[in-house]
Formats: C-alpha cells, sequence, structure tokens
C-alpha cells in the first residue's frame, strides 16, 4: 500500500515536470517581438536566440542520459530544476545578448534534460501493463504545456510586466523540486548483481543495441524533422495560401494541443491492451499524413480545423507508443542513455529539416515543404513496418 502510494505521487510529479519543461520552452515564443522592441535585438540575433534552444537539446539529450546512469534520479532531477529555476529568474533581468543566448542554450539543455528524466522514470516505474498509460499522461501533459506556455506569456504581458510569466515557472519550479527531494524510488538498485554473459553473449547484446539504436533513432529522427517543418511553415503557408489570421492560425495549434491532451491518456490504455505499441506509432504517422493531406487538399476551415484534430491524436499516438515501445524493449541498465541519445539525434533533425524545407520552398512553392514532410513520415512508417516485422519473428529473444 505504501509503495503504491509512492508510485502515484511520482507518476503527478513527473507529470508536472513534464508540463514545467513544456511550458517553459514554449512561453517564450510571443515574447520574441517584445524582446527585439525592448532590447533593440535584430532579427538575424532573435533567429540565433530561437536556434540556440534547440542546439541546448541536441547537446542535453545524451548528455542527461549519461548523468541518470551515474548520479540517478533524484539527483539529475533536482539539478536540473534547479538550472530551470536559475534560468528563468535570470531571463527577465538579463539585457545583453550574450546573457540571453547563454540562458537560451541552457533553457534548451534543461529542457531536453527533464524530458529525458520523466520519460525514463516513467518506463522505470511502469509495467508492460500500464506503460502506455503512464506515458500518455506524460504526452498529455506535454500537450498542456505546449498550449499554456504561449497562451498564458501572452496574456500576462498584456496586464503585467515581462518578467511575470518567468517567475511563475520559476515558483512552479521550485515546487516540483520540492516535491522530486520527497520522491522515493524503487528502481532495480545498481549494487544488486547482474546476470552474468559471456563474451559472445555480451557482444551479442551490444550489437544488438546499436542497431535498435540506429532504428529508433532514425524513426524519432524523422518523425521530429516532419513535426519542425510544420512548425515553421504551417504559419506561412496559412497566411499565405489559406489567407488566415493570426487569431486563426493560433486556433489552429490550440486545436492540436487540445486534441494531444484530451486523446492520449486513452491511446496510451488502448497501447497497453493491444501490446502492440510500434502499430499504433504507425496508425499515428499515418493521422499525421491525412492532417498534412487535409490542409493542402483543401481550404474550407472546418475541413483544415478537423486536420489539426486528427494531426493531434496522431501525434499523441506515436509519442505515446514510441517511448513505451523503448520501455518494452530496452533493457534496464541501457534505457537512460539509449532514450536520451534517441532524443538528441531527433532534435538534430529538427535543426536540419526546416532548412532543407526552406530550400524548396525557394526553388518550388509553398507546398514543396509538407510533400517533403509526408515523405519523412512515410519513411518512419516503412522503418517502423520492418522493426515490427522482424520483432514478430524473434519473440524468444530478449531485444525486440
Amino acid at each position: 500500500m505504501k509503495r503504491h502510494l509512492y508510485l502515484n505521487r511520482n507518476i503527478a510529479c513527473m507529470i508536472v515536470i513534464s508540463l514545467i519543461a513544456n511550458m517553459s520552452g514554449s512561453m517564450i515564443l510571443p515574447l520574441f517581438a517584445i524582446y527585439v522592441e525592448q532590447f533593440g535585438i535584430s532579427a538575424f540575433r532573435m533567429s540565433i536566440l530561437f536556434s540556440l534552444f534547440y542546439v541546448g537539446r541536441f547537446v542535453g539529450g545524451g548528455l542527461a542520459g549519461r548523468i541518470y546512469e551515474k548520479v540517478g534520479a533524484k539527483r539529475l532531477g533536482l539539478s536540473l530544476l534547479i538550472a530551470e529555476i536559475v534560468c528563468m529568474l535570470l531571463f527577465p533581468v538579463a539585457e545583453s545578448f550574450i546573457i540571453l543566448s547563454i540562458l537560451r542554450l541552457l533553457q534548451g539543455l534543461v529542457a531536453i534534460g527533464l524530458t529525458v528524466f520523466v520519460r525514463v522514470t516513467i518506463n522505470h516505474i511502469s509495467t508492460m501493463e500500464n506503460r502506455g498509460t503512464l506515458n500518455g499522461y506524460i504526452s498529455s501533459s506535454e500537450g498542456a504545456g505546449m498550449i499554456l506556455g504561449p497562451l498564458m506569456s501572452g496574456v500576462i504581458v498584456s496586464y503585467f510586466s515581462l518578467a511575470v510569466p518567468f517567475y511563475i515557472v520559476a515558483l512552479f519550479s521550485c515546487i516540483s523540486f520540492v516535491a522530486v527531494s520527497r520522491m522515493t524510488f524503487f528502481f532495480n538498485s545498481p549494487a544488486q548483481p547482474q546476470q552474468q554473459h559471456s563474451l559472445p553473449q555480451e557482444s551479442k547484446r551490444k550489437t544488438m543495441l546499436t542497431k535498435q539504436l540506429l532504428l529508433y533513432s532514425t524513426v524519432h529522427f524523422l518523425e521530429m524533422s516532419a513535426f519542425a517543418i510544420f512548425l515553421t511553415y504551417f504559419s506561412i503557408y496559412a497566411t499565405y495560401k489559406l489567407h488566415w489570421s493570426p487569431a486563426e492560425i493560433s486556433l489552429a495549434f490550440t486545436i492540436i494541443g487540445i486534441s494531444t491532451f484530451v486523446s492520449a491518456p486513452l491511446i496510451g490504455k488502448i497501447s497497453d491492451i493491444l501490446k502492440d505499441r510500434l502499430i499504433l506509432c504507425m496508425i499515428g504517422l499515418l493521422f499525421i499524413i491525412l492532417e498534412i493531406v487535409l490542409f493542402l487538399w483543401f481550404t474550407e476551415q472546418w475541413i483544415v480545423y478537423l486536420g489539426m484534430f486528427i494531426g493531434g491524436i496522431g501525434g499523441a499516438s506515436y509519442l505515446d507508443s514510441f517511448y513505451s515501445q523503448l520501455g518494452d524493449v530496452i533493457p534496464e541498465e541501457h534505457r537512460s542513455l539509449f532514450i536520451g541519445n534517441v532524443a538528441s539525434f531527433s532534435e538534430l533533425g529538427a535543426m536540419v529539416s526546416p532548412l532543407v524545407a526552406g530550400v524548396l520552398l525557394e526553388r518550388f512553392n509553398i507546398n514543396a515543404p509538407f510533400y517533403y514532410n509526408m515523405i519523412l513520415v512515410f519513411i518512419a512508417i516503412v522503418i517502423q513496418y520492418f522493426i515490427r516485422l522482424k520483432s514478430q519473428t524473434s519473440r524468444n529473444r530478449p531485444l525486440a
């Protein structure tokens, strides 16, 4: 009974931390224009600030995974929350471009670090019977954070100073710090004797893990590449092709976030019942393709909004099932570093693919980035199909 109470407290804490991580990363988006006006930062330097966040995410994923292995979950979580608090408190008083750049880089490191911390911890404290459901709660929390971040900062700065949204996130981070400090973890202790393997077996396990890392990292790289293209170019497409207002574009992104928030726990439950995570990953990616098709081939607003809603479900289905799949097939002793490396590699796609899509836009037309987007998603589906096919023929092996 006591163990169950601790686990419920840990899960609630992970949900709040996930909310904070996504809220703090997205809340600065509406504030960029204010920074340009208030501090006289050029558009080029503002783009550097925007990019540094993703550079931090790229560097931080594998680093967080390694630190998780070395110092454990609680110490990593507390360190990241301290860094988050410092970052949020310094943002409002930073006036030089150099300091803002350092803070933006740190913000990216902390954001991906908290993501790795939460996803690895959830996979550690869950079982194959409830892993999808718990990852669904985390995806739902991420969707809520992406909605609340820009909404909160945009509304608050209309009535208060630029500093207030950052101080609110710092307060939430302080509360989370206290909660994590009181968490009790029931992971397998690293001090416990591990099963010994012969050298040929150990070599085979390492080779298999390397192959898995390559396959799953490629899938997530492709999906995050597609997501970054959508985030970068949909506003441009909606403005110049659909002739939408900023409010109508904001509503589209809000629909995606609400759809993810509502559907993620249910999809996670379905994932646990079906015990077939990869098929739900593929269905989720097919929903994302359908979302793109609807806004490329139709101009009616309600159809495009329907596509956004379907895309939100697709994103939830993919993320829930993807991280649950990693928890199922990757041994606990390798899980933190594995998930950290997968997360880092995916951020490289988020940095590079929008540049490729930009070249396609200039060379062809405004539709070209989204056809490229669909190609990336389709390749991810094909890879997952072959992973699933191979896992079905290798059920007796320790790793899928």
